[in-house]
């Protein structure tokens, strides 16, 4: 039963299939919100939406990114409201590229926040959130602390790649840092000392002094479950006659 549900909550009015993740420019959803397959109503700057087909993580103050917890009936409680229907949540992506190796950068080729629709029933996505979701309830049974991430980053790097190819001797920069949800009975990590290869050696001695310590200090206080999503991305936009396409753009 749970399953025709599902499969009913991912059609739309216009009988199209909801992706496994979608994206639009939060400042276009915001301006008609229906832009997500009619999940909202189309009522500019206000979120108007049926609980029950679509999760919203956030409230009218604003979007959030991190689901605080303190019971396992708390964690059930979030396992089925967000396996019930699509999820979604605000992320935020930059991107930039040089043409050449040595050239300054004129500034972010991309740089924005995206509203993120996530299909929590899709078998690309599925799994890691019912394999983070088991582990978590382990953990706190256990009286422990968590923190489960959910890092969409992976699926908005590659949309990203996709959209903007880089030349060949191009340096390019990608940072889908802010694409994540959390579940926490403790607190989230400090992404700052998550540095590539490039930035530790330039930085090599602060990272040294501090990353180490901070991980070794980390690892002891909470243990972090990391589910990284690589699915599809697909973009929802509003033609300049109100037609709603698909692009991989």
């Amino acid at each position: 039963m749970l399953s025709l549900a599902r499969d009913l909550l991912k059609k739309t009015k216009d009988n199209q299939q909801i992706k496994c993740l979608t994206v639009a420019f939060w400042s276009d959803f915001v301006s008609n919100p229906s832009l997500m397959y009619e999940l909202f109503l189309p009522t500019a700057r206000k979120l108007t939406y049926n609980p029950d087909r679509v999760k919203v993580m956030g409230n009218e103050d604003g979007m959030i990114n991190q689901i605080f917890v303190t019971t396992i009936e708390d964690l059930e409680l979030f396992h089925e409201e967000v396996m019930s229907g699509p999820v979604l949540i605000r992320a935020w992506a930059e991107f930039y590229h040089n043409d050449y190796i040595g050239v300054a950068h004129p500034g972010p080729r991309f740089e924005g926040d995206l509203a993120l629709l996530i299909d929590t029933s899709h078998p690309m996505i599925y799994p890691e959130f019912q394999r983070g979701l088991e582990l978590a309830k382990k953990i706190i049974q256990a009286q422990g602390r968590f923190c489960l991430q959910f890092d969409f980053g992976p699926s908005i790097d590659k949309w990203l790649k996709t959209s903007y190819p880089q030349g060949c001797l191009a340096l390019r920069n990608i940072r889908g840092h802010q694409a994540r949800l959390y579940v926490t009975n403790y607190d989230k990590p400090q992404h700052c000392l998550d540095c590539n290869a490039l930035w530790c050696a330039l930085l090599a001695p602060c990272w040294l002094l501090s990353a180490p310590c901070y991980k070794t200090y980390r690892r002891f206080k909470c243990k972090d479950i990391v589910c990284k999503i690589r699915a599809p991305v697909v973009r929802r936009t509003i033609l300049p006659n109100g037609k709603i396409v698909e692009v991989t753009k």
